[in-house]
């Protein structure tokens, strides 16, 4: 497969002055002030829209810019102000005995949830859970479960719901 040809400002200059010396004209004398508008009064380049010139301007913004600007909008109104979260809403309420806790040999996602909350409030480890639930096995099933959704055995599954049972009173 061949390269891909390089289209930098001289090709577009050279296309211009072959297929349109009119406008070529123009640019050289200042009637059309950049060659940037010459290509798209030509057809040769498609105008930019504003979302385009938006996003350029963002990328080659500095932080502080940045956030000049985001300040800018949420003082506009333009952009929602973000309010904070009580911390008691980003833990999961326990959930009543004899609710599901897997659908089959899968976690569901609630149950997913309230199982990472834990291990993050007592600071466990996927083999920690294992163990205080009496499994022997190193937890990667556990993490897999947790992580990726993979299917647990079913006596995991049955000691995983003892387990939050103790530990969400």
């Amino acid at each position: 497969m061949s390269k891909k040809p390089k289209r930098d400002n001289a090709h577009y200059e050279q296309r211009l002055k072959a297929e349109f010396p009119d406008i070529h004209s123009d640019v050289l004398t200042g009637r059309i002030s950049s060659l940037r508008k010459a290509l798209v009064i030509a057809g040769l380049k498609p105008q930019r829209t504003r979302l385009e010139k938006l996003k350029n301007s963002w990328a080659k913004a500095t932080p502080g810019e940045r956030d000049g600007f985001l300040t800018w909008l949420a003082i506009s109104g333009v952009l929602p102000v973000a309010t904070p979260v009580p911390p008691t809403a980003a833990v999961p309420s326990p959930i009543p005995a004899g609710a599901p806790i897997a659908s089959g040999r899968y976690l569901l996602p609630s149950t997913i949830t309230r199982i990472k909350a834990i291990m993050a409030k007592q600071r466990l480890k996927p083999d920690d859970v294992m163990h205080e639930m009496g499994f022997l096995s190193d937890g990667q099933s556990l993490a897999r479960a947790l992580a990726k959704n993979a299917c647990l055995r079913l006596a995991v599954i049955a000691g995983l719901e003892a387990w939050l049972r103790t530990h969400e009173e």
